[in-house]
């Protein structure tokens, strides 16, 4: 694969798609399950709808800022510091799930064969996010690496708030 090295910011490709940077929660995927991990990069290039499964829930903190957001930029950790692009979201609408209705939903499931631990906890519902996959940007879908700021553990970020360097294409 032929890479470039680019003096370009994320939020740049984002306002050429007509996207504003203001709403857009960059989120760098990287499960702490082995199995799951080591997959997620073929779910999310040969089963999107697992893959979506995996991000239309989150932890609590991420949860409060998703329904703040209007779109998701969605990445996978693929080593340290840099991340690999899935696509961008279009965020609709949210419902709570129990954890019943949460392990019904079939890609869930799937998602259990690999090692998700899932909805665990103390909480009594998580918000389940329509997360709907935008043509915009989807050419550069598995092909636009970016690097990503600050520390390896945070793993959602706001666009407009930081400088997100493309790192090859």
């Amino acid at each position: 694969m032929r890479t470039e090295q680019f003096n370009i910011l994320l939020n740049e490709l984002l306002e050429k798609a007509n996207v504003d940077p203001k709403g857009v929660m960059v989120m760098r995927h990287r499960p702490q399950e082995p199995e799951l991990r080591r997959v997620l990069p073929s779910l999310a290039a040969d089963k999107p709808d697992i893959f979506n499964a995996w991000q239309q829930t989150q932890r609590l903190p991420a949860e409060r800022a998703l329904a703040k957001a209007s779109h998701v930029a969605s990445f996978i950790g693929h080593e340290p510091k840099a991340a690999v692009f899935v696509g961008l979201y279009k965020v609709g609408k949210s419902r709570p799930l129990t954890h019943g209705q949460y392990w019904k939903i079939p890609e869930n499931i799937a998602l259990k064969t690999f090692g998700m631990v899932g909805f665990t906890g103390d909480r009594q519902s998580v918000l389940w996010f329509q997360l709907d996959l935008l043509e915009a940007m989807k050419s550069w879908q598995g092909k636009l690496i970016v690097e990503r700021p600050g520390l390896e553990r945070s793993w959602w970020r706001w666009a407009d708030r930081n400088e997100i360097p493309v790192r090859a294409i």
